[in-house]
């Protein structure tokens, strides 16, 4: 697959796009509200268990409804169900204002996060049919774009709307937020319909994951994403003991390391968004990107003062933008329009699982070492897991072997420009 730099949003397009972007970047916004308030209600109450937790809570239900998800994300119209299901994340949201206990807590966030795990396909796949097939690129660099501002922004609002009002607050906002996103939704002009399948013709929830294993170069990323947000993951357990204990820095202080990060996101994905949709210079991209990230976090273990980590984090955020906004680019070109449902939602099931492994051994790894020897050894594991899977793929790459792979007929991408042109 060839491509040169994208001609450019439709005036259609550019609309949807920016109002998508807006709304739901209001909706990222008040999740970061809610994740500070969450936290501050369960750790006071010296519950190590439910801290935890919620952690697993956002997780948890990605990975066990990722099969169902992405087939009904690909089954149905994207804007109706995408704001029924805003609807419901809008009264489960607002009813974790209103019920504070540990338990009713927990028990209110894992079924957000169902609703969410159903929710997150549905707007992944939709977003090549609001932004056109060649301005996925540009499209992907916009949302990362607006999340970093909100992962600058969600913290520090937060933690100011719990300081000045409570708990509840916060997660009256978040919930009015979700309905802001369902509002965005249904303004689009642009929707995703399923496409009609043939008679007879087999449709399991499971094709996603058959792309992501029968396609070489999907695998190929998916297996050294695994392995090294695995590896990377284990530094984020030690971060605020690194912070707080090794240097005793403030609160600010370590949520200033967020806020770096996201400045650090949004030139990440600003500069991101400019490069075009061409297969093989974007994968080259996100090994690079992959590879910066596990270099700054074993960096990070090397510092003297809190201060020098502000740096770093800049530069891995950075880092994290170009792989997102190259890396989803590259997966939604590889696969068809019928099954990008599905593999997006085995995508984030694999992630979870990863985050799920590193937040699991991050807590063991740290009743054994030092932050900091944390930092060396997570930086360098995920810089040497880079280097040992993502070079073989360049070179494979320079040879043109992923040049046509996957299941079916021709290649995913090929096979999306007959559909784009169905539509058409």
């Amino acid at each position: 697959m060839t491509s040169d730099a994208p001609p450019g949003f439709t005036a259609t397009q550019r609309r949807d796009v920016l109002v998508l972007a807006v709304f739901r970047g209001l909706s990222f916004l008040g999740d970061g509200l809610a994740l500070v308030a969450l936290y501050l209600r369960v750790a006071p109450r010296g519950h190590a268990w439910a801290v935890a937790g919620l952690g697993l809570a956002a997780m948890i239900p990605f990975i066990i409804f990722a099969p169902l998800s992405g087939l009904v994300a690909d089954r149905v119209r994207a804007k109706p169900y995408l704001v029924a299901l805003g609807v419901g994340e809008t009264v489960v949201g607002t009813a974790l204002g209103v019920w504070h206990s540990v338990g009713a807590t927990l028990v209110l966030v894992v079924l957000l996060n169902c609703v969410v795990a159903f929710s997150m396909p549905g707007y992944a796949a939709l977003l090549p049919s609001v932004a056109g097939e060649s301005n996925v690129a540009a499209a992907q660099g916009i949302f990362q774009s607006v999340q970093g501002i909100s992962t600058v922004l969600g913290p520090i609002l937060g933690g100011l709307l719990v300081g000045a009002f409570g708990q509840s607050i916060p997660l009256y906002v978040d919930g009015a937020s979700f309905a802001i996103g369902a509002l965005g939704t249904a303004l689009l002009r642009a929707d995703r319909r399923p496409e009609r399948r043939a008679p007879g013709e087999k449709d399991s929830a499971w094709d996603g994951v058959r792309l992501l294993v029968g396609d070489s170069l999907l695998r190929d990323l998916t297996v050294l994403i695994f392995v090294f947000m695995l590896a990377v993951g284990v530094s984020n357990v030690a971060e605020v003991f690194y912070v707080t204990q090794t240097f005793h820095g403030s609160a600010f202080a370590y949520g200033a390391l967020g806020a770096s990060f996201g400045v650090g996101m949004i030139l990440g994905s600003v500069m991101s968004s400019r490069w075009g949709s061409e297969t093989v210079t974007l994968t080259r991209r996100t090994i690079l990107g992959v590879m910066v990230i596990g270099v700054a976090v074993a960096l990070v273990g090397a510092v003297n003062a809190v201060y020098q980590i502000y740096p770093l984090m800049v530069v891995a955020g950075a880092a994290v933008g170009v792989a997102n906004v190259c890396g989803t680019t590259v997966f939604f070109a590889r696969t068809p329009d019928a099954v990008r449902g599905r593999m997006m939602s085995a995508f984030m099931a694999t992630s979870q699982v990863a985050q799920v492994g590193a937040t699991v051994a991050g807590g063991a790894v740290l009743s054994l070492i030092a932050p900091r020897t944390v930092y060396w050894w997570s930086g360098g594991v995920a810089t040497g897991v880079s280097l040992v899977v993502g070079l073989p793929v360049l070179a494979r790459l320079s040879r043109g072997v992923h040049e046509v792979s996957g299941p079916g007929e021709g290649s995913p991408s090929e096979r999306e420009d007959g559909h784009a042109a169905e539509r058409e």
